[in-house]
């Protein structure tokens, strides 16, 4: 995802950008992109700088963690930074995710790299397809979102078979 930076000035100029995951390589385990990645990026010049939001959305299609159905995930993140346009660039830099270097003469600023972090840290460790998701039963794997199974738990402890087995034997 490119943007021409020769375009922006004081005013902010609004930039509607669209792409694939595979253009993007975003590859994420567990998770697949069927729908085009949206990003609208906002630009705003102040001096030799830059200011930078990219509002992104797309979906993602997961395994729900509990119910190991799949579902769509709608992703939404916003991206805030600065890019400074400096002659020359500094061979060193700090390593900020909010500020950015490059050289005045560039024409494009390629935000694809702040885009693919952005989606793949919106994805959940453990998603899940609802709230209220009762997963599945221990006992046979049935989908409990869909109705009780009709297995019985057994709700005993084995940790706790000694202790009974003394009380037990007291009562007798």
């Amino acid at each position: 995802m490119k943007v021409d930076i020769r375009q922006i000035t004081a005013e902010p100029r609004v930039f509607h950008l669209k792409e694939s995951a595979e253009e993007l390589d975003i590859a994420v385990e567990g998770a697949k992109f069927p729908y085009s990645i949206e990003a609208d990026f906002t630009g705003t010049m102040s001096g030799d700088e830059i200011i930078c939001q990219v509002d992104i959305r797309t979906e993602a299609e997961v395994e729900c963690s509990r119910c190991l159905e799949l579902f769509n995930l709608p992703i939404e993140s916003r991206l805030q930074y600065v890019v400074q346009m400096l002659d020359p660039v500094p061979e060193t830099t700090d390593d900020d995710d909010d500020f950015e270097i490059i050289p005045k003469a560039q024409a494009e600023l390629d935000i694809s790299q702040r885009v693919r972090e952005s989606i793949i840290l919106a994805i959940p460790i453990k998603p899940l397809c609802s709230d209220d998701c009762k997963g599945l039963c221990p006992m046979c794997g049935a989908n409990l979102n869909e109705g009780l199974c009709g297995c019985v738990p057994d709700k005993s402890d084995e940790r706790w078979d000694v202790l009974k087995k003394l009380f037990d034997n007291q009562i007798d």
